[in-house]
């Protein structure tokens, strides 16, 4: 099978279909049988087309005899293949790249087609050197979106919460490739069995940077292998792994994750009280419901229920009746483009993030009132900034004065205690905390 042409269809169905990137790599996956290294080539390709293709689309208008915007979808695809490989990709010859894109033109829009690949790509080669790159001090919002390949609105929203060099930093770091950490599932398997299970294997490994059951396992595509098959882990960033020990669930408490899907969080609940009490466990789409059950049962997980809820609304049935909430809201990612790079090709308007943002404070309040007195809620999403995080917080406590902020030092590692800020919350970023980007805000219920 050629690689260059199942990257470029997994593009065109992420691209020009909108699908979601780990999904559309599984079923390309699935259906092809694929070496190893054919994988991490088409991988490569892919994420990285996404994830530079603000500053691929800035020079392919640049090099080309016309507008971007007249440049058919297929092509511009082919385009922005080719020269990621031919700019970021040092082990690929240029020709090589040249030719291939070339040839998949043709394949896929004709002779005139491919003509005009190998020019533009061509005139890159030749040229490189003497293309126009913006300034910092003409434009920094079109500046730093160029130089590191992010929409507008993502640059816009990181310099409306830090200066010019930890916003530089933060952009940096969510396009680097990010370690996958999996969580060992201690409802089955204890760590020294589990680590002896890796060294029989001859596989290396190491811990966590916060978490105990964290583990880092030099092992490709962990999800067809059997430690996870058998339940021994869950694929989880540390950064969520911190959310459900902020939340220190305890034995026997009812505790209700109203954004549950795909799981993670929820069955990490359920292994922090070693399946004792109840989660009740609510998302809005079916299939995800199913999702979640299918995590349960492959974790040996069974005090967890999971039922289709809109939690923008109130579920009259729990009213104070959680000991616990955890609302990790829908927003916008921006924490986990390491993971999702083509977060980059939403493109967020004001008014979407308006709308996002009484979605999130809706859910917020909802959920809320699920908590018993003396109880807690936990606000967490994976973006970063005060739009959707902080701001949040504070319009719910001008309107619930029955809530406070409340510490979640105690149930932290040592090393984030003093990255909690002033009003008691956390943001976690991936250029300091080498995870997602997490935000984390407990609340208390006082009456």
């Amino acid at each position: 099978m050629n690689q260059r042409n199942t990257a470029f269809k997994i593009l065109y169905d992420i691209i020009v279909k909108r699908g979601y990137s780990n999904i559309v790599l599984s079923k390309y996956f699935n259906s092809n049988e694929l070496s190893d290294v054919d994988r991490s080539f088409i991988k490569e390709i892919v994420f990285g087309t996404i994830e530079r293709k603000q500053t691929l689309d800035r020079i392919i208008d640049y090099c080309s005899t016309k507008g971007i915007k007249k440049i058919d979808n297929r092509i511009l695809i082919i385009l922005e293949m080719g020269l990621y490989q031919i700019i970021y990709m040092d082990k690929v010859p240029h020709y090589a790249a040249i030719s291939e894109a070339v040839n998949l033109a043709k394949k896929y829009a004709g002779t005139y087609a491919s003509k005009f690949v190998n020019a533009v790509l061509r005139n890159y080669v030749r040229n490189s050197e003497k293309i126009d790159v913006l300034k910092s001090d003409q434009n920094l919002v079109e500046y730093l979106a160029f130089k590191y390949s992010y929409p507008e609105w993502i640059v816009k929203r990181l310099l409306n919460n830090y200066d010019k060099g930890v916003v530089e930093d933060i952009l940096k770091s969510l396009n680097e490739r990010p370690e996958i950490s999996v969580r060992l599932n201690t409802l089955k398997v204890g760590m020294q069995k589990f680590e002896k299970i890796l060294m029989d294997r001859g596989l290396n490994f190491k811990k966590g940077l916060y978490v105990d059951d964290a583990y880092y396992i030099d092992l490709k595509n962990i999800a067809d292998d059997e430690i996870y098959k058998d339940g021994f882990v869950q694929i989880q960033d540390e950064g969520a792994m911190i959310i459900s020990k902020a939340l220190s669930p305890n034995l026997g408490d009812l505790i209700i994750d109203v954004c549950s899907a795909p799981g993670g969080k929820t069955t990490h609940i359920s292994q922090l009280m070693n399946n004792e009490g109840k989660v009740i466990a609510f998302d809005i789409h079916e299939h995800k419901i199913d999702l979640i059950k299918m995590n349960c049962k492959r974790l040996g997980v069974n005090n967890v229920d999971a039922y289709v809820f809109d939690s923008t609304k109130i579920n009259e049935k729990y009213i104070d009746k959680a000991d616990k909430v955890l609302a990790d809201v829908p927003c916008t990612g921006i924490g986990i483009i390491r993971k999702k790079p083509d977060i980059k090709l939403k493109d967020y308007t004001e008014e979407d993030i308006k709308k996002l943002n009484n979605i999130q404070y809706s859910i917020l309040s909802s959920s809320s009132k699920y908590v018993k007195k003396g109880g807690y809620i936990l606000y967490s999403t994976c973006t970063i900034g005060k739009e959707e995080n902080m701001n949040i917080i504070d319009k719910f406590l001008d309107e619930n004065r029955n809530f406070e902020i409340s510490d979640i030092t105690p149930f932290l590692p040592e090393a984030l205690k003093s990255q909690v800020d002033i009003k008691g919350c956390l943001q976690l970023l991936p250029n300091v905390n080498n995870t997602d980007g997490f935000f984390i805000c407990k609340l208390q219920r006082n009456d």
